[in-house]
């Protein structure tokens, strides 16, 4: 059984310093305190877990490791300079090892606010205390107090009644050196607002091990419509651990996509609670892991009010001895009537050696309600394999071809193109088509 042991870098001294470098406000200072109070008491996940039954915990060890004290270069790298000149979002920035280092605004909007979470402390203090840690709080897990004691920085955006952002907002979070590193982004949509935010995560070369803790709190208020995607593409001596929770009030929606591709191991929790009447919520999900990669997924849809909708898709391939978990509960409480909620987990096994779990969930407390869950798992059919074979196909291209059909499903329900069209970039690189990893 793997077990983790606490690291003696993460202390009080270490929160003290944090928030002394910060300046920040007693409430903050006490909030950073009380979280690493509960990170103290709550044991490490085991095995023994249900929820971490098959997780690769060794992978996700923050033993060893430094808090991280900015980049050791402040200059944005090659890469994410080539993606905001062909960006057309409203909004950038590039948070590099927990310090800002580019903002980017285009915002025209009258009172949108999009800065880096450092700075809204500051100057939106108020809209700030309300809101973090009202979503997801130190007692969410022992990595989320973590985060909660630690996060050095992050985004943060709010979005007026009635204002709709039409392009979207985004956040590059890159390192450049190994450590510990914690990142928080809070978005806040009011009453009728609309929101798109990107969320990237992307390393240049370094030596060393890196484990990035990242939290995403978002409220969408009465009415109000956000889309949210996060991709993931850690180089591979990353371990990361994320966490997405939005709150739903009535009639609000959440479109959202979770994109693993790189690092060495990754863990996403993606949630949704459904607080409103006539609220809806689709999650998507699309992992391709190979070379020993291992990448566990966890999704919650909590229904507390009546006449909510909610649907998850998942879709992963693996190859290269790589490993997948999914776990996904549907909770419908008592008095949640009406609920129309839908749960699917599709896996494509490339090899023998890979191996896939899938662990959907029901626990429903409402007697008028219509819920379905289901996966399936399995390698790649043999007669479509050699059919593309048998018309002359090379296999390298008759996989690609096999797995981004089998994605297609996903992205098809991706309401953003151009993101749409870089995370099948990223797919087809990790495929080696040529040509395509010399254009990102």
């Amino acid at each position: 059984m793997a077990t983790l042991t606490d690291n003696p870098a993460v202390s009080a001294a270490a929160v003290e310093a944090l928030t002394e470098r910060l300046q920040e406000p007693a409430w903050l200072a006490e909030e950073r305190r009380a979280a690493l109070r509960t990170f103290d008491a709550t044991a490490w996940p085991t095995e023994r877990d249900e929820d971490w039954r098959y997780t690769q915990l060794k992978r996700f060890s923050i033993d060893g490791l430094e808090p991280t004290d900015g980049p050791a270069d402040a200059t944005v790298g090659d890469r994410i300079a080539m993606r905001m000149r062909d960006s057309d979002a409203e909004g950038i920035l590039v948070n590099k090892n927990g310090r800002t280092i580019e903002t980017v605004r285009k915002l025209e909007e009258q009172g949108v606010v999009f800065e880096d979470l450092n700075t809204a402390v500051r100057e939106h203090e108020a809209l700030v205390r309300e809101h973090l840690y009202s979503v997801v709080d130190a007692k969410s897990g022992k990595y989320h107090a973590l985060n909660a004691a630690l996060w050095q920085n992050g985004t943060f955006v709010y979005v007026p009644a009635g204002i709709e952002v039409e392009l979207p907002l985004g956040t590059f979070t890159t390192a450049d050196r190994g450590g510990l590193s914690a990142g928080r982004t809070l978005i806040i949509a009011d009453e009728n607002a609309k929101v798109t935010f990107l969320d990237e995560y992307t390393s240049e070369p370094f030596d060393g091990h890196l484990f990035h803790g990242s939290v995403t709190e978002i409220v969408l208020k009465q009415g109000a419509k956000a889309r949210y995607l996060s991709l993931q593409n850690w180089g591979r001596n990353v371990a990361h651990m994320g966490k997405m929770h939005a709150r739903l009030a009535r009639d609000a929606r959440l479109e959202s996509l979770t994109v693993s591709l790189g690092g060495d191991a990754a863990r996403v929790e993606v949630e949704s609670h459904m607080q409103g009447p006539g609220s809806e919520s689709e999650m998507l999900g699309l992992y391709f892991a190979d070379q020993g990669q291992h990448y566990n997924q966890y999704t919650l849809q909590h229904h507390e009010a009546d006449h909510a909708f909610s649907d998850v898709l998942f879709k992963g391939a693996l190859r290269d001895a790589s490993h997948a978990v999914y776990s996904g509960v549907i909770v419908v409480d008592e008095g949640a009537q009406k609920t129309d909620a839908y749960q699917t987990n599709r896996n494509l096994l490339l090899d023998e050696d890979s191996e896939a779990v899938s662990i959907p969930q029901l626990e429903i407390g409402a007697n008028d309600v219509r819920c379905s869950h289901g996966s399936t798992t399995g390698p790649v059919p043999e007669d479509q394999r050699f059919y593309l074979m048998s018309r002359g196909m090379q296999p390298e291209v008759a996989e690609h071809l096999l797995v981004t059909g089998f994605l297609y499903e996903v992205m098809s329900r991706v309401t953003l193109p151009k993101a749409a069209e870089y995370v099948e970039r990223v797919v087809q690189a990790k495929l080696g088509v040529p040509g395509v990893k010399e254009k990102l």
